[in-house]
């Protein structure tokens, strides 16, 4: 069909679903539907690349008996379409029944024989069509359908509603229904409805239905900003349309968009900014959803959540430290996730009163409304893995575990291969595992983890799991370069880079290819995004505008190494800033008052006063100590206000970071501040840290090492000490791991209550068979706290002792290994370094004491065995030569063995270092 024969409705609005490019939709499409939205995509555009034009659509409907050409095989989409015709088209298309052995007409030839009665008797049955003479019976199966009975029959089949005005050229009866169509974007208005329809028309518009069918229909759409609507499918899906004209708060709008090939209208309103829900997935997180993205800045400073944002009070729950606390927003925006690690010991239980407060922002600057709600929390649920990875160029000692919720610090003892390893805190649910021996690229590697404890006491005793080394010798991609003021830019990649390759690596370049200068590196840590700073003598043209390129030399590299590998040029443009840095908000807190403004900011010092709105009287506001970050100005030394204020802002208290800074006009803004009560912010101390040696009188027997704490609350009123703090293994650490199993603490001598002591005598107890290598170990505290939740304040030289301590566990065979140079070696590592020889209670190892089972070629072979300590990075391991005889003259090839099986005597003798006995009877089957 040609636009002449069937003209369209432009649409007015441009808009793009995420990640697609911004397309003209060609139709306004019906949303009208009282049947849930069915067939809300009926149009005469294309629908799809796989068939364009109306021959395309012609023979898509005719591949599935829709349609049918002529004689001579063509489709003449040139001629009108008969009511025979369009009977069978609207029965294929809504999928009606045929109906036979039923004469409903008496038209000359309607009769069983003819083809076009089942397809007639079905759209009469479903009351879609009807006679051209009722009186007679006559359909005029033969006689041509005109425009209006095609918008009739759609309108009934689509259930569309009759709008009460009409402006076409319909007849009357017709009007309405003609109407309904337009206004659903199926026919234009200027189309002559009394005409006939082409048989171009009605494929047009039957291809249309025929597309939407398959289409799962719009079952939500919910505006999360004012160009961003999240649109959810019957089908569950969903997309995200970003528009580019904004929705108005509390104005119901049609949008229209394309998704995988299928057009949609749908209405949206633009509801004001509120908190939707608040849940505690966990004892340690509380997470707040809103129906818009929320402004960072108004809530999160250097990834803690700011004072006064969220209050979470207890009702019959355990007092939490919100304030300072971890805090993160989703990708969109409009989920925040509170993690209570202001204090280490914070945990939820109990029924709380959540308060979100009108502080918090939009990402357009408006208000949230205060939201307050009832939260019950019941952690009874141990962590579990969320994921494991580890990636390596090469080879790595890295492995990092996500838990599926924050979990304790300390007491988590980690292995890898059966093999003690390192475990530190990475981020709130998230930990580092170093091992000491390399892992290899594309190796699978067993973990487990023992003691995961989340901060509701719930334990996950072990958990096994297991790791590939990941494969990464992918160069560096940029994702994108972001301008962020007219001097910075933020250069992302899609992995972390080294920062310091970036020094003196990035060029800017005029669009001619002189060269500017090399871009300074903003940041001090390696990460996905770079922050860059023009060149001191870069300078805007007289049109306040630069393009030019970024060159980015061939040594920039990932943190494990990637180069670029040549040299890597992308556009920028940068854009004179003119713009004075305006206020946004200030509030005001046990932080003192905070002015936030509408960019990063640089601190230039001007009056501020404030005017009590109560009684007219003006406020002195100290400025003295002001500290500057980010787009805030905090002021720490302004103390109790209360009530309503209206603040008085000098101009050029401030400017922003433009090469050319901007600085603030004179303003003034409203200040609500809530009266700030002071608590208990001191920190307990220990005063001193020893170990008893001679508390152990037998160390060659079981028993335990003990360590003496000595602590002190400093809190005036005496909040005094957290005993469970005191007493739990996990507030104290060795080498900066966990206690070994079996670790306690006891608290020998206290003063004051008892429960709430002001100073406390603690015994820790680490058992002997939990120290496996003799060395210098740290003993250090931690995790104790005061009553108020305050940790520890660490005193050099007070809160930690170093001594050495003795291994006196057995060492236990734990490897066996065929040398892949020398291949008559079998290497053995023990659990301790074995001892190299024989000397005081040292014991060297003797052929005696193993025992050996070889089959080569389907035979028992004896072999002679001759016994090597290991050297260098053997150190500590035991080599068995296998040879014919005791000539030595043959050695045996190991790599050929049927089977081999190495076993430590249950007599053997032999010591590690310090003197323990091996333990026998301990085998390993190398093949």
């Amino acid at each position: 069909m040609s636009d002449t024969s069937y003209s369209t409705k432009e649409k007015s609005q441009f808009m793009n679903v995420q990640g697609g490019e911004k397309k003209v939709m060609k139709k306004i499409l019906s949303v009208a539907l009282s049947t849930a939205m069915a067939f809300s995509m009926f149009a005469s555009v294309a629908f799809g690349d796989a068939a364009a034009t109306p021959q395309q659509k012609f023979d898509a409907l005719a591949a599935k008996g829709i349609l049918n050409g002529y004689p001579d095989g063509q489709a003449h989409l040139e001629k009108d379409l008969t009511r025979a015709e369009f009977a069978k088209i609207v029965t294929k298309l809504f999928d009606l029944t045929e109906v036979t052995n039923k004469l409903s007409y008496k038209d000359k030839g309607y009769n069983a024989s003819n083809w076009a009665v089942p397809y007639i008797e079905a759209v009469t049955a479903a009351n879609l069509m009807q006679g051209k003479d009722t009186v007679k019976g006559i359909f005029d199966y033969n006689g041509k359908v005109t425009v209006e009975e095609v918008a009739a029959v759609l309108f009934r089949a689509l259930k569309l509603e009759a709008p009460a005005t009409s402006d076409n050229s319909a007849s009357a009866w017709a009007k309405g229904y003609a109407q309904a169509v337009i206004d659903a974007g199926l026919i234009a208005k200027d189309t002559n409805f009394k005409a006939n329809a082409s048989r171009s028309l009605v494929v047009e518009t039957a291809y249309a239905v025929d597309q939407l069918k398959a289409a799962p229909t719009v079952a939500s759409a919910e505006a999360v900003s004012p160009t961003s609507v999240v649109v959810t499918f019957s089908d569950k899906t969903t997309t995200t349309v970003t528009l580019t004209t904004a929705l108005v708060e509390g104005v119901e709008t049609s949008i229209s968009f394309k998704h995988n090939n299928h057009d949609y209208t749908t209405k949206v309103t633009l509801a004001a900014p509120k908190v939707l829900s608040v849940e505690a997935p966990n004892a340690k997180q509380v997470v707040i959803k809103f129906n818009r993205a929320i402004s960072t800045d108004s809530v999160i400073e250097d990834g803690k959540l700011l004072a006064d944002t969220v209050k979470v009070v207890p009702v019959s729950g355990q007092a939490v430290t919100v304030a300072g606390s971890d805090a993160s927003l989703n990708t969109a925006g409009t989920e925040l996730t509170v993690t209570l690690n202001a204090k280490e010991l914070d945990y939820l239980k109990g029924q709380y009163t959540v308060v979100v407060s009108d502080d918090v922002l939009t990402t357009a600057g408006t208000k949230v409304a205060t939201y307050t709600t009832l939260l019950n929390v019941a952690d009874t649920t141990a962590a579990t893995v969320k994921a494991i990875n580890s990636v390596a160029k090469d080879t790595t000692k890295e492995i990092y575990v996500q838990f599926s919720e924050p979990v304790k610090q300390y007491g988590i003892t980690a292995t890898v291969n059966g093999s003690l390893v390192s475990i530190v805190r990475d981020s709130a649910d998230t930990f580092k595992i170093t091992t000491n021996a390399d892992l290899k690229s594309g190796t699978a590697y067993d973990v487990s983890l023992t003691n995961v404890t989340d901060f509701a006491g719930n334990v996950a005793s072990t958990i096994k799991t297991s790791v590939t080394v990941t494969t990464d010798t992918a160069a560096p991609k940029i994702v994108s370069i972001t301008p962020v003021s007219d001097q910075y830019v933020n250069v992302k990649f899609d992995k972390k880079v080294n920062f310091s390759s970036l020094k003196g690596n990035v060029s800017l370049l005029k669009a001619d290819g002189d060269k500017v200068g090399n871009m300074y590196v903003n940041s001090d840590s390696n990460g996905d995004t770079i922050k860059l700073q023009v060149p001191s003598n870069f300078a805007f043209p007289s049109s306040n505008t630069f393009t030019g390129t970024l060159v980015f030399g061939s040594a920039v590299k990932d943190t494990l190494g990637n180069t670029l590998g040549s040299s890597l040029s992308q556009a920028i443009t940068l854009t004179k800033d003119t713009t004075a840095p305006t206020v946004v908000s200030a509030t005001y807190g046990s932080k003192g008052l905070v002015v936030t403004f509408s960019e990063d900011i640089n601190y230039l010092g001007a009056a501020v006063s404030a005017i009590e709105n109560s009684t007219g009287k003006l406020v002195t506001i100290d400025t003295t100590g002001a500290v500057k970050k980010g787009a805030k100005v905090t002021f720490p030394k302004v103390v109790g206000l209360s009530g309503d204020y209206t603040l008085r802002i000098a101009a050029n208290l401030v400017s922003d970071l433009a090469k050319d800074p901007n600085k603030s006009a004179a303003t003034t803004i409203g200040l609500t501040a809530e009266k700030v009560t002071t608590n208990d912010s001191k920190r307990p101390v220990v005063t001193s840290v020893t170990y008893e040696k001679a508390s152990i009188t037998d160390i060659t027997q079981p028993g335990y090492h003990l360590y003496t704490v000595e602590a002190t609350d400093n809190a005036t009123g005496d909040s005094g000490l957290n005993v469970a703090s005191l007493r739990d293994p996990n507030s104290y650490v060795l080498n900066g791991n966990a206690l070994p199993s079996g670790s306690y603490a006891i608290v020998s001598h206290s003063v004051g209550d008892v429960t709430k002591p002001t100073a406390a005598t603690v015994r820790v107890f680490v058992p002997v068979s939990g120290i496996t290598e003799t060395k210098a170990y740290k003993f250090e505290v931690v995790g104790i706290t005061d009553a108020a939740g305050n940790g520890i304040e660490s005193v050099p030289g007070k809160t930690s002792t170093t001594d050495t301590l003795v291994n006196k566990t057995a060492p236990k065979l734990t490897e066996a290994i065929i040398n892949s140079v020398q291949n008559n070696y079998l290497t053995l590592s023990f659990s301790n370094g074995i001892a190299t020889s024989t000397s005081g209670t040292n014991v060297k190892p003797e052929a005696k004491d193993f025992v050996v089972t070889l089959v080569v070629d389907g035979k028992g072979v004896t072999p002679f065995v001759s016994v090597e300590p290991g050297t260098g990075s053997d150190n500590g391991k035991v080599h068995l030569a296998f040879y014919t005889d005791a000539t030595k003259a043959k050695s045996i090839d190991l790599s050929t063995a049927d089977s081999l099986i190495v076993k430590v005597a249950k007599d053997a003798t032999f010591t590690d270092g310090n003197g323990n006995v091996v333990t026998g009877e301990t085998s390993i089957t190398v093949r």
